[in-house]
């Protein structure tokens, strides 16, 4: 108990303030041991580094876009009567010219056959009006019959003639309104479901019965900003060109559209309100694959970083939105760097500031690597996710 002596008596009376006493007593005793002598005998810790290199890196941004079919029809009726018949199957595919509603025909059949009468009666007419312009003018040469007679014969035989041409058009037209109670798919696609039902009564124009797409193609809208069409513009002509026909959709389960899309179109002025540009990419559907109302993002690029700093995406670490790096430095000892990462591109992510070219970051074994230790790297450097999802849109400024 000499250990004790000096103590306080209060401290002493307590047993289990006691005994951590004499455990904190005998460990002060205890003979210190060198703690560098035992990091310098621990053996290095094996990671695998990749070489901060400068390439030239293209820069791509992503839109939100919508998908629409190139041909978007809608059925509307040309007259007016009871829909007698659907002749589709609702979402099926359709030929052009193929029959899809019947109209009651009853009354155009009626107008037809008497625009017919009508023409059979003015071609009578006009027979009979060239009989006598015939008979006259042998007469009138004669002086048999005064020269007013013969005009006025040849006047009426002209009259007839036009009273047929007449109902000739008359005829056509009553043709053309029965042809019009047979509706027939104006485009080859596919076809939504009829929007009346067989027998409601129909009124011309008014009342849009089905509607067909033709998906073959499709076009996709999309807005970059004014900031990104400016960085877009200042792009070498072949590099624009390039960019413009090598367009990706991403779809809404992360997979890619397997064709690429082309600009086909460019709004005329930018939008005040929103800052953006109306863009509009045209991609080739042969499978209809892709279906009108669907959502994507459209991959374009957008510029070309010269000379940009890359690494692979897991030698980057994030903590509360600042970005680090071990990297390996003289006689293989690691340093926590701090950088300013920007944009991410594939496996690589460009870094702005804090990384020097050919510098060694660690992208395996970060979890064993403090900064200080000694490390024993090999080369690596495979792509990878990072340590921790930063943002997955690309920084182009």
């Amino acid at each position: 108990m000499k250990i004790l002596a000096g103590l306080p008596a209060e401290f002493v009376s307590r047993k289990p303030m006691r005994k951590i006493a004499i455990t904190l007593m005998m460990a002060a005793s205890l003979p210190s041991c060198g703690k560098g002598s035992d990091q310098q005998q621990l053996p290095p810790v094996p990671v695998e580094v990749a070489v901060a290199r400068t390439q030239s890196t293209p820069l791509y941004a992503e839109y939100v876009g919508d998908v629409r079919a190139v041909k978007d029809v809608g059925i509307y009726p040309r007259v007016g009567g009871v829909l007698l018949r659907q002749n589709f199957v609702d979402g099926g595919l359709v030929r052009q010219g193929q029959l899809l509603f019947v109209i009651d025909p009853r009354e155009y059949q009626t107008s037809v056959a008497a625009a017919q009468a009508q023409l059979a009666g003015a071609q009578a007419q006009a027979a009979r009006a060239q009989q006598d312009v015939a008979r006259y003018r042998p007469l009138v040469e004669e002086d048999a019959i005064s020269r007013q007679v013969y005009d006025n014969a040849v006047a009426t035989a002209r009259a007839n003639a036009a009273q047929v041409s007449a109902a000739r058009a008359s005829v056509e037209q009553a043709r053309i309104g029965l042809s019009y109670a047979y509706i027939r798919a104006p485009i080859s696609g596919r076809i939504g479901n009829a929007n009346v039902d067989v027998g409601t009564l129909v009124a011309p124009g008014t009342t849009e019965l089905a509607r067909i797409s033709d998906a073959s193609t499709v076009e996709v809208y999309f807005s970059p900003s004014e900031q990104e069409v400016l960085r877009f513009q200042q792009l070498p002509e072949a590099e624009r060109q390039e960019a413009g026909s090598g367009i990706e959709l991403i779809l809404s389960d992360g997979s890619v559209f397997p064709a690429t899309g082309r600009i086909n179109f460019a709004d005329r002025a930018f939008d005040a309100a929103t800052g953006s540009y109306r863009l509009r990419a045209i991609f080739p559907n042969p499978d209809n694959a892709l279906l009108p109302g669907q959502f994507g993002r459209v991959k374009i690029k957008i510029a070309t970083r010269p000379d940009a700093i890359v690494i692979p995406d897991k030698a980057v670490v994030e903590q509360f939105g600042t970005y680090f790096v071990m990297v390996v430095g003289p006689a293989n000892k690691v340093e926590q760097r701090r950088v300013e990462a920007g944009p991410h591109v594939g496996g690589e992510w460009i870094i702005d500031k804090g990384l020097k070219p050919g510098e060694k970051v660690i992208v395996e074994g970060l979890g064993m690597a403090r900064p200080g230790a000694v490390v024993q790297p090999t080369a690596g450097g495979g792509s990878g996710g990072p340590k921790k999802a930063p943002p997955t849109a690309a920084k182009t400024s």
